[in-house]
């Protein structure tokens, strides 16, 4: 299980991101969206220490971007939810438990939200660490 982190608690690892990776999910409280989906767009920060794989040059010794993007994906993709919130914790969660990394930030945006004006969308950020 995961727990919230501090911007202390990031002091000395290093980061890697993921930024703006879209998918189509069908997600939100009414019925109307999750029937008609939406895209949605995450960026993941990783942090973790890097120079195991600075000194191997090997994928092996740090965070596989091209699965963390699949890992994100089958999350997103999957089953509907009604909150942004619970699906960036599972995104969190996933990550920390399924990757070699210390903490995890993650930004999960909505760009058509049921709001009686004008938006640029709605946005979760959260930051955890193991």
């Amino acid at each position: 299980m995961s727990s919230r982190a501090t911007v202390e608690d990031l002091a000395g690892l290093d980061v890697i991101r993921v930024q703006q990776m879209n998918f189509q999910g069908r997600h939100g409280c009414s019925a109307a969206e999750r029937e008609l989906g939406a895209m949605f767009r995450v960026s993941v920060e990783l942090y973790l220490d890097t120079r195991p794989a600075a000194k191997s040059d090997s994928l092996s010794d740090t965070a596989n971007v091209a699965d963390i993007y699949r890992a994100v994906r089958e999350i997103v993709t999957g089953p509907s939810r009604h909150l942004l919130e619970s699906i960036a914790e599972s995104i969190a969660e996933k990550l920390l438990s399924e990757f070699p990394v210390e903490a995890v930030r993650v930004r999960f945006h909505k760009d058509r939200v049921p709001l009686p004006g004008p938006s640029a969308g709605y946005e979760v950020e959260i930051l955890r660490r193991k």
